[in-house]
């Protein structure tokens, strides 16, 4: 994962509220953590609150499907490709939630004859259906993947958006896109809908290319980013590396999402930005993103510049000196949350500054740790 990724990706979702990506393993803990940061963006913007619930239980659905029905590669072939995916969005009054996982091909023609049937079922027909599915048991041989269907039909009130991709000569990807609206009297999604599935799609394939894990856009204020938090640490448990090496890891995170937290530029009540962490080798590789205003560019590459020209031992006293700052009176103590991530890399910070207008630019960290 480079650098560019990242305005790559906040240039396309920019004017989200909201929007997480997740390329990887699922757990229960992470889908809980996944759902959890989603209902934080949903309470926090009024025109979607009362969609709450419902997006809750969608979202949960699409898990649910990847977990019980997605096939698994078990490590024999595209060992670097994760097997599920999942993405909400939130734009304007519409909450979008994509899902991916691997299919067996011969066992398309079957998931695809339900979603046609599904489709084609108004509310009253689709009700009935999901009785009469219960009632005479006819679900997959893995547990109610039609059924799933149904509902994912029922409580959006819209039309499932599909499509089966090419793998390998075993297997497909099927993805699955649930449009949910606060308003169904004004929806059209059947005839245009602001986000593609397509879209999506894309975004999938470029994480995968990059070996992207996380991907999340939205508000980093302290309440927002601890979901995140979490999640990245159950990805790091499953790691194999030694609890010193999890440790420096996560500490790095912390703090260049705080940094996000303190210095970005804040739009209205939101503090804004962007988060990558993606793996590379041995090592995993952390990219963030803000505006920040131009007027306080040459003070920051001053500052940048000045760490970076450190060596570890060096940085270790300047981080020691910082402390010892603090308890100086007026002194901001400024400068040490960078000079903390540097002391911890293995690399020196990699930062881009892209110009958007006279007043802001778009700020890039880049690291490996």
């Amino acid at each position: 994962m480079n650098i560019n990724s990242t305005f790559w990706f906040f240039d396309r979702i920019k004017e989200d509220n909201l929007c997480l990506l997740y390329n990887g393993d699922f757990s229960d803990e992470i889908t809980n953590k996944l759902i959890e940061l989603s209902e934080y963006n949903i309470d926090n913007i009024d025109s979607l609150s009362k969609m709450k619930k419902k997006a809750s239980f969608l979202m949960a659905e699409c898990f649910q499907n990847i977990v019980r029905h997605g096939e698994s590669l078990d490590g024999k072939v595209h060992a670097s490709t994760n097997e599920g995916f999942f993405l909400t969005k939130n734009w304007q009054d519409t909450y979008y939630i994509t899902s991916g996982n691997l299919i067996e091909n011969s066992k398309i023609e079957n998931l695809e004859r339900q979603l046609e049937k599904v489709n084609s079922l108004d509310k009253d027909e689709l009700k009935a259906l999901y009785r009469e599915v219960l009632e005479n048991e006819e679900i997959s041989d893995k547990g109610g993947a039609g059924l799933g269907l149904i509902e994912m039909a029922r409580k959006s009130g819209q039309k499932l958006e599909y499509v089966f991709n090419d793998f390998d000569e075993k297997f497909a990807l099927f993805y699955n896109q649930i449009i949910l609206k606060s308003n169904l009297e004004e929806c059209d999604c059947q005839g245009d809908c602001s986000f593609k599935i397509a879209e999506a799609i894309s975004y999938h394939q470029k994480m995968i290319q990059e070996n992207i894990l996380v991907i999340h856009k939205g508000d980093f204020s302290q309440d927002a980013i601890f979901p995140v938090l979490k999640i990245i640490e159950e990805n790091l448990q499953r790691e194999k590396k030694d609890a010193v090496s999890k440790k420096k890891i996560f500490h790095i995170l912390v703090e260049l999402l705080q940094n996000i937290s303190r210095h970005c530029l804040k739009e209205g009540d939101k503090k804004e930005g962007i988060f990558l962490i993606g793996k590379s080798d041995n090592y995993f590789v952390v990219n963030t993103g803000n505006l920040i205003k131009n007027d306080e560019i040459n003070a920051l590459k001053k500052q940048l510049d000045f760490v970076n020209s450190h060596n570890g031992k060096e940085l270790k006293e300047l981080y020691l000196n910082k402390l010892r700052e603090r308890n100086i009176p007026n002194n901001t103590g400024a400068g040490i949350g960078l000079i903390d991530i540097a002391r911890r890399l293995i690399s020196p910070i990699n930062y881009s500054i892209q110009k958007i207008d006279d007043q802001k630019s778009f700020l890039s960290f880049n690291v490996i740790a």
